[in-house]
C-alpha cells in the first residue's frame, strides 16, 4: 500500500496525537505564575535558594554537542551540584540535583537549610515524577518559571553565556566525551574556587560561602 502511494505520489493524512500532559504539568498550568516562587521572594543570602537549568554545549569543532546540567545558588553563586550527558533525559538533572544535595550536606555538616527554594523551568526533565519527588523528598520547595520566560531566571542564563563565550576555543579542540567531562569538571572547579565576583565581595564563591556559615554558626554561639 504504501509502495503504491509513493508511485502515484499520494498520501494519507494521519492524525498527529498531541503528547499527553501529565498531572504535575496540568497542575503548573492551573497555577500559572503563582508557581514562580523565586520572583516573590527577597533573596539575600546563600543557601536560600538554588536554580537550575540545561544547556547545549557545542564542542569539538562544532561536530559535536552534550548537554549540561547545573544546580547554582542564586546569591552565594556556587555551583552546587552539575552532571554532563550526550542526552538530556530526566537522569540529567537528577544525578545533578543529587550531587548538589551532597555538596550541600557538606557544607553545612550534613544539614539541608529550612525552606531551600529549587527554582527551574517547566521542561519534561523538571516536572517528571522522578525528579518532582526527589526535591520533596529533600523537603525542598519547588518553584518554576513561567513557560517560555528565559528572563525568569537571568542567573543560570549568564552562567551558560559566560562559560560559552569564555571558553569557546578550548571547546573546540576537545574530541571526545571523556575530554569534555574532565574539561567541566575542572572549569566549575576553578569557577567556585577561584574566579573572584565582585557581587561576593571579590570572593570566590566557596570561600565566601564558607565565611557566610561560619558567621552564622557564630551568632548562634
Amino acid at each position: 500500500m504504501g509502495r503504491l502511494l509513493k508511485l502515484w505520489s499520494l498520501n494519507i493524512r494521519r492524525k498527529v496525537k498531541k503528547p499527553k500532559i501529565g498531572l504535575i504539568k496540568k497542575i503548573l498550568i492551573f497555577l500559572a505564575d503563582r508557581t514562580n516562587l523565586l520572583i516573590r521572594t527577597e533573596i539575600i543570602r546563600p543557601l536560600q535558594a538554588i536554580t537550575s537549568d540545561i544547556s547545549e554545549i557545542d564542542y569539538n569543532s562544532g561536530k559535536s554537542k552534550a548537554y549540561l546540567c547545573v544546580h547554582k545558588d542564586v546569591f552565594g553563586q556556587m555551583v552546587y551540584g552539575y552532571e554532563i550527558n550526550q542526552t538530556k533525559e530526566s537522569q540529567l538533572v537528577l544525578n545533578s540535583f543529587n550531587k548538589a544535595i551532597k555538596s550541600i550536606k557538606n557544607l553545612t555538616k550534613k544539614k539541608l537549610p529550612k525552606n531551600l527554594i529549587c527554582h527551574q523551568d517547566q521542561g519534561s526533565q523538571y516536572t517528571s515524577y522522578e525528579y518532582v519527588d526527589l526535591v520533596l523528598k529533600n523537603k525542598i520547595i519547588l518553584s518554576y518559571s513561567t513557560p517560555g520566560t528565559p528572563t525568569e531566571n537571568p542567573g543560570q542564563e549568564s552562567f551558560f553565556g559566560r562559560f560559552k563565550e569564555d571558553y569557546r576555543d578550548e571547546l573546540n579542540e576537545i574530541r571526545d566525551s571523556k575530554q569534555l567531562t574532565r574539561f567541566i569538571k575542572r572549569k566549575i572547579r576553578y569557577y567556585n574556587q577561584k574566579r573572584l565576583h565582585t557581587s561576593l565581595n571579590n570572593q570566590n564563591p566557596l570561600k565566601f560561602t564558607k565565611n557566610y556559615l561560619k558567621n552564622i554558626s557564630l551568632s548562634e554561639d
